[in-house]
């Protein structure tokens, strides 16, 4: 006998390219997570790397006024997964080296720390890219 199939849920949220973003995208994804009894210790990590992706676009997105960043998180049972997207040029992200001594250049690298995966994309229509991260549930398979 198969294993029942998991309901993929999902929610977006489209938000403006300003210094308060981040803490919005951390407020409304930890009451989704609650809202669909997200395990604390997936939700936290997913929330750190939330945190990162979307300051990311937030300082380094260059992308004309009025765009928005998009938000996504997507939840099967076995798996959250949040995405990031932004108007900015598709690049090869990788985390890199940062000195001691500096503020910033370790989003990536936390995100990496956290997510069981996590990876970037172009999105279909050419002109940006989509930053992802997945955190399985242990000992779902996934």
């Amino acid at each position: 006998m198969e294993p029942p199939l998991l309901q993929q849920l999902d929610a977006v949220w489209l938000l403006p390219r300003n210094p308060r973003t981040p803490g919005w995208a951390r407020a409304f994804f930890r009451a989704q997570a609650r809202c669909w009894g997200v395990a604390p210790q997936i939700a936290e990590a997913a929330e750190l790397a939330l945190s990162e992706l979307v300051t990311n676009a937030v300082r380094h997105a260059r992308a004309p006024r009025g765009r928005e960043i998009g938000v996504k998180a997507l939840w099967d049972g076995a798996c959250l997964r949040v995405e990031v997207a932004d108007a900015g040029p598709w690049t090869d992200l990788e985390p890199r080296g940062h000195r001691p001594d500096c503020e910033g250049g370790r989003g990536l690298a936390v995100i990496a720390a956290v997510a069981a995966r996590w990876g970037v994309e172009p999105r279909a229509h050419g002109i940006s890219k989509t930053v992802w991260a997945d955190f399985p549930v242990p000992g779902s398979g996934a």
